[in-house]
């Protein structure tokens, strides 16, 4: 049995983050400590645009980032485009205006902007719509089979599910995995 993880986190470094010495030093910094602490590979998460410059450090120093050196894009992008098609799909369905109720900037959030404001709104929207079924099931299967055999009494209630709840509890589990 493999012992538990040990998540630490570095003080911040003054200076441009997308400057290749940044990251550099920001990534030497991670490797460094994980062999004080023993760890065989050093896993180091970047945005989309830090990424970029990570492989290209690796690229230029493949003697110093090795195969135990990982780079991983986070996820953060590819849920913002999610989150995205969720607000097209949902177009013009009555779920603008219900978040319109609580939360600002509603058209932008739909647009996959403002995150993680339209992460947040959306499972708040779910738990809502699912508070009711939360209580009276056992098991994330049976809630679906509930869940999917009212879908196919009502067309809005069909779309709701298939086109938010679904999607919505989806991110829930990559945000978890993340």
């Amino acid at each position: 049995m493999k012992p538990k993880t040990l998540i630490s986190y570095r003080p911040l470094i003054n200076m441009t983050p997308s400057e290749p010495t940044t990251m550099k030093t920001a990534m030497g910094e991670a490797q460094r400590l994980t062999r004080k602490l023993g760890q065989e590979c050093t896993i180091f998460t970047a945005d989309l645009q830090l990424y970029r410059v990570g492989l290209f450090v690796q690229w230029v120093y493949p003697d110093i980032f090795d195969d135990q050196f990982i780079l991983r894009l986070g996820g953060m992008h590819f849920l913002m485009s999610f989150v995205g098609a969720i607000g097209a799909l949902m177009a013009d369905s009555g779920l603008e205006d219900v978040l319109k109720s609580a939360f600002g900037g509603v058209a932008r959030m739909l647009c996959g902007k403002n995150f993680p404001q339209n992460t947040r709104a959306l499972q708040m929207v779910t738990e809502e719509l699912l508070s009711n079924k939360l209580e009276e099931v056992n098991s994330y299967e049976e809630m679906m089979v509930e869940l999917e055999s009212r879908a196919n009494e009502s067309r809005t209630a069909k779309l709701w599910l298939n086109c938010l709840i679904k999607p919505v509890l989806l991110c829930m589990e990559f945000i978890r995995a993340e």
